[in-house]
């Protein structure tokens, strides 16, 4: 008997990428795996039946108008068709909205691919991308407000956001747009998530948006920058730490498009240069709050000097109402304190030093992430008309 080969040759596995067949997120809805729409408030997402394989922009004018139609003098004889069933809006593509309400903890969504089944990234994470296709309504956008979040069947989450050179043309249209945002990006080391099983991708909302969203899915890609470990964490050992003096970075609801009742002013009395100008008055919108990441939206550690340090900044009150202070990190946990306890009511025309040690705020009973804090939040009430100034944390 002489041995022989069942195949003549070795079939080769060409599919996906490495092996890896989990490619495909989102391309169309109808199942169970994408979720976020049960809460009108605070899950943004909707379906949309606009699809990325056609360009509306060439369906409209220079000038933004539709095309002339031309209205015909004709009558048709045609017979009457009963209607049964009614046909729902297609599911081409994701519709994000949402003016980021500080009533809610969390706003985003989820997609658990693939049947929800546990997928094995660890082959494709060093060479491989999650790629979609982004529209807008309105103006172009050159950022997009949200937290691309990979969450493993243990919880536990990695974090990652499309910077400006992974957007194609570096912003936005009206047109789609391809976005890519690598796995080397995601912050897979630092937070130990297990990334051979994968149960979906999170999108969390950190700003106000408006955006359309279609055929996520994984590609081949080859980064080329090196990653550094941790470099999405900061750690803070040098004080003091600037959050706004001048300049104001990384920080929302303080642009025009939140209504200007929260502004950076200037003054020729003070001679301190530029301050935050809160003029709350709800005839002209509702927006009463500002947030302020000092570290371009990465993680900061504050967890080994938070005991000693101190909030400190400068304000000026013309009309003062109840104002809240809140640290937040990335998982939406908030420790708040209220500045009653640390102004005089009675000096209005002056600016004040406040200095509020970082130890009054509820740090165990908030279960706040010292690790990865994400910003400082202040929020106003109706008819407050105050200035802020030299924010910082010092010790």
């Amino acid at each position: 008997m002489n041995d022989i080969s069942v195949y003549e040759y070795e079939v080769e596995n060409a599919e996906g990428i490495n092996g890896f067949t989990s490619i495909d997120i989102f391309n169309k809805g109808g199942s169970d795996e994408v979720w976020g729409n049960a809460d009108e408030e605070c899950n943004p997402f909707a379906f949309s039946s606009l699809d990325a394989s056609i360009d509306y922009s060439l369906l409209e004018k220079p000038s933004g108008e539709l095309f002339d139609t031309a209205n015909v003098d004709a009558k048709y004889d045609l017979p009457v068709v009963r209607v049964k069933d009614r046909k729902g809006i297609e599911k081409n593509s994701l519709h994000l909205k949402t003016d980021k309400l500080s009533s809610c903890e969390w706003i985003g969504m989820g997609i658990g691919w693939d049947g929800w089944k546990g997928k094995d990234l660890s082959g494709v994470v060093n060479n491989a991308a999650i790629e979609f296709m982004a529209m807008v309504d309105g103006d172009p956008v050159n950022s997009i407000p949200i937290v691309y979040i990979l969450e493993d069947y243990s919880a536990n989450q990695c974090y990652a956001t499309a910077g400006y050179l992974g957007i194609e043309g570096g912003m936005v249209t009206k047109k789609w747009t391809r976005v890519v945002i690598p796995l080397p990006t995601f912050s897979y080391q630092k937070d130990n998530i297990d990334l051979t099983n994968i149960k979906q991708l999170l999108l969390q909302c950190y700003d106000k948006v408006d955006i359309y969203i279609d055929n996520i899915k994984i590609i081949p890609h080859n980064h080329n920058y090196r990653k550094i470990a941790n470099s999405l964490t900061i750690s803070t050992d040098t004080y003091p730490i600037d959050i706004f003096s001048e300049e104001l970075g990384s920080a929302w609801g303080i642009d025009p498009k939140y209504c200007n009742n929260i502004i950076i002013n200037s003054d020729l009395s003070y001679n301190g240069g530029k301050f935050i100008d809160v003029n709350i008055n709800p005839e002209d919108c509702n927006w009463r709050e500002i947030a302020i990441s000092w570290n371009n939206w990465l993680y900061t550690d504050l967890s080994n000097s938070i005991y000693g340090v101190f909030l400190e900044f400068d304000i000026k009150l013309d009309n003062y109402q109840e104002t809240k202070i809140a640290l937040e990190d990335y998982d939406g946990k908030k420790m708040n304190i209220d500045l009653e306890s640390y102004i005089s009511r009675s000096n209005t025309k002056e600016w004040q030093n406040i200095r509020i040690p970082m130890k009054h705020f509820p740090i165990k009973k908030s279960s706040i992430d010292l690790e990865r804090i994400k910003d400082i939040i202040f929020t106003f009430k109706d008819k407050t008309r105050l200035k802020l100034d030299n924010i910082k944390l010092t010790n």
